[in-house]
């Protein structure tokens, strides 16, 4: 992997982990996971607007040499989108939203262990879209890649499957883990784990020029709109607002919302006693600049490292909750669902994979560029 690949994944796992942990808190706490998207897809929307003003600002500065001074950025106006751009960009909006609501719906119909295991066969699962879907052979990657994803996958699963069979409703003993385990949740969970999957994929076709056809392209499904990622989540994030809010009424969160009178820090006051509400709304605050962040750092790392990539970076970032969940129970309080031990090898194991997975792709690209 090239510098660059490098420092774009490590920002995205970071503001990954911190998403998922504040997430989980708030859909946990106060039961509103599409409110919740669109507060995330707003937040978005706001932060991408100022950071695309200022670029097009210092753009647009006179320089000393005018020859030499950089073209403008692609796209800064969004009236200069074609049709064509507008439809693609509205019919991927309807899958990043639905994704986004439904992995937070999940978070609150299972266990957040049973979340992350689910969600660690994406490394595998986009394999397989790449063979069945996109036609591509077998050799599209080396036998060292393939090898490199059986650790990254398996670490996860050690570190998360409970040591003694567990009933369809046994619940992780975490304050922060109240997630119940059922036949429903599981299911959607695994939708949520194909249709990440497919958003990514998309994601990186998106960012390529429409005239290239990157790796993870099918000469039939040409998608490249040539938007840098700042662009890209600036226009998709007003239509993730209007579809989260529609979401949010379909599912009846705006009746309560509004019904109540309460806002997220209010409904969570009622219901935890002393301090509540000031921690929800940090949370809600937190999760919702880095969700800002991550948006972007996430379709960055997307173009520069692929789809695949971003997979066995998702799967390190469940293994880093496992473990820190572990450490917090290490008070005596919980009960310790998985032993510590397994927890700390499936943590070596998935970072192992992740590392010779990093090493196998380095060794694949310089074959290929020399």
């Amino acid at each position: 992997m090239s510098t660059s690949c490098i420092v774009s994944i490590v920002i995205y796992f970071f503001l990954n982990l911190l998403v998922t942990i504040t997430s989980k808190q708030l859909v946990t706490s106060t039961s509103r996971p599409y409110l919740l998207t669109a507060s995330h897809a707003f937040t978005t929307f706001i932060a991408t607007t100022a950071l695309s003003s200022l670029r097009s600002l210092v753009s647009s500065t006179p320089t000393a040499d005018p020859l030499n001074s950089p073209p403008p950025p692609p796209h800064d106006d969004e009236s200069r989108l074609s049709i064509r751009t507008h439809a693609i960009l509205l019919a991927f909006s309807l899958l990043y939203t639905v994704n986004i609501g439904i992995s937070n719906l999940t978070l609150g119909l299972v266990s957040l262990a049973t979340h992350q295991t689910i969600r660690a066969s994406a490394p595998a699962i986009t394999v397989l879209l790449t063979i069945i879907v996109l036609k591509r052979p077998l050799s599209s990657y080396p036998a060292a890649i393939y090898l490199s994803l059986i650790p990254t996958i398996f670490g996860v699963a050690l570190a998360t499957i409970p040591s003694a069979p567990t009933s369809a409703s046994a619940t992780y003993p975490d304050d922060d883990d109240k997630g119940v385990n059922t036949g429903f949740g599981i299911a959607l969970t695994f939708v949520s784990a194909v249709l990440a999957v497919v958003k990514t994929m998309i994601t990186h076709q998106l960012q390529q020029q429409p005239s290239s056809l990157s790796s993870f392209s099918s000469p039939r499904i040409n998608l490249g709109l040539g938007l840098p990622a700042i662009e890209l989540v600036k226009y998709l994030s007003p239509y993730a607002v209007v579809q989260a809010l529609c979401l949010a009424y379909w599912n009846g969160e705006l009746e309560q919302h509004f019904v109540s009178q309460s806002s997220l820090a209010g409904r969570v006051e009622e219901a935890e006693a002393g301090g509540g509400a000031q921690r929800i709304v940090i949370l809600a605050m937190v999760s919702m600049l880095s969700a800002s962040a991550l948006n972007v750092a996430s379709f960055e790392a997307n173009r520069r490292c692929g789809a695949l990539s971003m997979g066995v970076a998702g799967n390190m970032k469940q293994v880093a909750i496992l473990l820190v969940a572990s450490l917090r129970r290490r008070d005596g309080r919980h009960h310790q669902v998985v032993p510590e031990w397994r927890v700390v090898l499936g943590t070596l194991m998935t970072t192992a994979g992740g590392m010779w997975y990093a090493w196998a792709t380095r060794i694949m690209k310089d074959r290929t560029y020399s």
